[in-house]
């Protein structure tokens, strides 16, 4: 039951290998997992900055052939973007404002480990959000060239205008009225193109243009041109960017019978943003409409909302109707909600979700119109084939939309989040409303989803799934780990990442540990009887390495399924390991004892990863998805080496996951990894079976 997230890659320049420990394990235990390098020169350091990528530093005031602002000198110098945290011996503000002068991230006293792990935490996310920054404005410029040449060679009529003014035309624009070139044009007001006898709704289209309201069409207009003389148009507006710079695109067509293919392209536009079932629009014209009321929001500072309306018994109605039957109730359901959202732009945005943009409206009030759609939806009885009806209902996710509020994917992501929540609240039955509050967590209500996990403990409703590891040197060896989902009942499942934390902090990890052990040894020994020799690898939490109870459960179970055989591998992260040593120690001992190997996952995340090896009888190790990443960087694949190198020099199996691309299989195999994992190879599955066969 490992988590999955994004290791720190953390350089520690300093000489104190206990006070660093206690960081990474405060770090650990804060849940940012870390593969951290102690070094104590700053040769050392130079080397691994200019040679391998890093996330942070953690520098020492002073180390024996230099000081912090050498390490700050040469990452500034080596253009690097890694913020670095000064490790100072005692409060000092003078020393404090000098490492902040010098470009420090910040200077905190190396005991403060809660005030370390917290800067570290506002560092790492600030670096990410600049990484990210970097490839969307290099994305960008690719983009604005592309448009650029679009622009210029576009048979369309093309001009950007700002405040009234032309700040650039293309030349089938400049063409069309008869100019010599786009600097003729720049600085002149667009209303001096207008017929006079068009001025007057000119004048009103763009006043409309201008509040948000929206233009369903395209403005027909005599247009003048250079000589005087007049042409019949027609313009489209649209919001746009040029040179940095908010303004408004206009394309201008002729009105003539040249007209009728582009108003045939118009109609292919609408056909391509309606679905075909309902007749409502579909996700495409929801998403530019949530553009939309974005900009309206932020640049009026009006609040609308947005609603995801998740139908949440399809499959049920399917089962029972048909699938003539549930599009009926679709088609129906799409009626009842139009008379709801009389006013709103409502669409069908998938297969089982319906959405709406509510404009001008608060959070009361969308509360209350999500709660009437809820209450009718559920009292309305829909007509199926036979003379039959049945019943359905929605989870209700609402989103404000705000000035502050975030891009579309984000209100999209926080609108589903919100409607998911509804399910954990009522156990998966659905049928409410929660409106999301970013204040909370997304997963909001932890005592729910513990009422949740507490009732699939008691009625079986975890899924287990298995995913071989291959073995290099036996093919026919059959292994398999094993991961454990939640179903709902809208047919989704919730991942170990999202209940994990939730289970551990209500005491409900090693009860799921349990339910794992023996659900998973019952499907091995039915295994067992076509396929002799196979294996599992299981994963346990950190409630388990505690429970001293425990191996006698797990020696009971793999005697039962094969008494002469060791189908059984159980396995622990390296946090918990080191964080519960002796109880590792003392359960891997009793385990080796009876025949049970131990395997440690998320390994090489600490200071001294072999270390732990003295202590902990582990026969398999699994590295840190950190090690292999991206083998096509020298760095990262001479680390990798080094470790497996090291690890088979102790005799262990190395297993090596998230394998995604055949270029990583081919460099992994001449390693002495002993096995590959990972989509590439195999996803997981319900059942144990090879792709090769079973």
């Amino acid at each position: 039951m490992a988590t999955k997230s994004e290791t720190l890659r953390l350089l520690v320049l300093h000489s104190s290998a206990d006070n660093t420990e206690d960081i990474i394990k405060t770090l650990k235990g804060a849940g940012t997992p870390t593969r951290p390098q102690l070094i104590a020169t700053l040769e050392d350091f130079k080397d691994l900055i200019k040679n391998q990528v890093w996330d942070l530093v953690l520098a020492a005031e002073t180390m024996s052939d230099g000081n912090f602002t050498d390490a700050l000198m040469y990452i500034r110098d080596s253009d690097k973007d890694i913020p670095l945290i000064v490790l100072i011996n005692e409060y000092d503000e003078e020393i404090i404002v000098e490492a902040l002068e010098n470009n420090a991230a910040d200077a905190i006293v190396y005991n403060q480990h809660q005030h370390i792990v917290y800067a570290i935490k506002r560092e790492i996310s600030n670096l990410y959000h600049r990484r990210a920054k970097r490839a969307a404005e290099s994305f960008l410029k690719e983009t604005e060239k592309r448009c650029q040449l679009l622009l210029e060679n576009s048979r369309d009529a093309i001009a950007y205008v700002h405040d009234g003014m032309h700040i650039y035309a293309n030349k089938a624009y400049v063409e069309l009225f008869g100019y010599e070139s786009g600097e003729d044009l720049e600085g002149m007001p667009i209303i001096d193109l207008v017929g006079k006898q068009d001025l007057s709704n000119f004048k009103e289209y763009l006043r409309a243009y201008s509040k948000g309201e929206k233009i369903s069409k395209d403005l027909k207009f005599h247009g003048v041109k250079a000589d005087g003389d007049q042409i019949d148009a027609m313009m489209q507006l649209s919001t746009a960017s040029y040179d940095g710079e908010r303004c408004t695109q206009i394309i201008i067509r002729r009105d003539d019978s040249e007209g009728k293919a582009t108003l045939l392209a118009e109609q292919l536009k609408v056909a391509t943003s309606i679905d075909q079932l309902t007749g409502l629009p579909n996700r495409v014209r929801l998403e530019e409409g949530l553009e939309d009321t974005l900009l309206i929001a932020r640049r009026d500072k009006v609040q609308s909302a947005l609603f995801y309306m998740a139908i949440d018994n399809l499959p049920y109605i399917t089962s029972n109707a048909g699938i003539v039957g549930a599009d009926n109730v679709v088609v129906d359901l799409a009626k009842l909600l139009e008379s709801l959202f009389p006013n709103a732009l409502l669409a069908r945005f998938s297969d089982t979700v319906f959405a709406a943009i509510l404009q001008d409206s608060n959070m009361e009030a969308a509360k209350q119109q999500a709660e009437k759609v809820c209450h009718d939806v559920y009292e309305k009885l829909f007509d199926i084939p036979n003379g039959k009806t049945i019943q359905t209902s929605l989870s209700i996710g609402v989103a404000m939309i705000g000035e502050t509020a975030p891009d579309v994917p984000e209100l999209l992501s926080r609108a589903v989040n919100a409607s998911a929540k509804v399910k954990i609240l009522n156990k998966g039955t659905g049928n409410g409303v929660s409106v999301y509050n970013p204040a909370e967590n997304a997963a909001a209500n932890d005592s729910a989803l513990r009422e949740l996990l507490v009732e699939a403990l008691e009625k079986n409703k975890f899924k287990l799934l298995f995913q071989p590891l291959f073995d290099v040197e036996d093919e026919t060896a059959q292994f398999y780990e094993v991961f454990v989902r939640l179903p709902l009942a809208d047919g989704k499942v919730m991942t170990p990442d999202e209940f994990l934390d939730v289970a551990q902090r209500y005491q409900l990890g090693g009860k799921i540990d349990r339910w794992i052990l023996i659900n998973a040894c019952k499907r091995l020994k039915e295994h067992l009887a076509r396929h002799p020799n196979s294996r599992l690898l299981l994963n346990l939490t950190a409630e388990s390495i505690q429970d001293a109870s425990l191996p006698e459960l797990i020696i009971k179970l793999s005697k039962a399924i094969d008494p002469k055989g060791k189908p059984l591998v159980i396995q622990f992260s390296e946090n918990d390991v080191v964080t519960y040593l002796k109880n590792a120690k003392d359960q891997s001992t009793v385990l080796r004892d009876n025949g049970i190997a131990v395997s440690i996952t998320n390994f090489g995340c600490t200071l001294n990863p072999t270390n732990t090896l003295k202590h902990v009888e582990a026969e398999y190790i699994k590295l840190d998805r950190s090690f292999t990443q991206d083998l096509t960087q020298e760095a990262n694949l001479d680390n990798t080496k080094k470790m497996a190198a090291e690890l088979n020099g102790l005799d262990k199996r190395v297993i090596v996951s998230y394998v995604e691309n055949a270029a990583t299989v081919s460099k992994l195999w001449t390693m002495g990894v002993r096995y590959l994992q990972g989509y590439y190879l195999q996803p997981p599955s319900e059942n144990m079976v090879y792709e090769s066969g079973e």
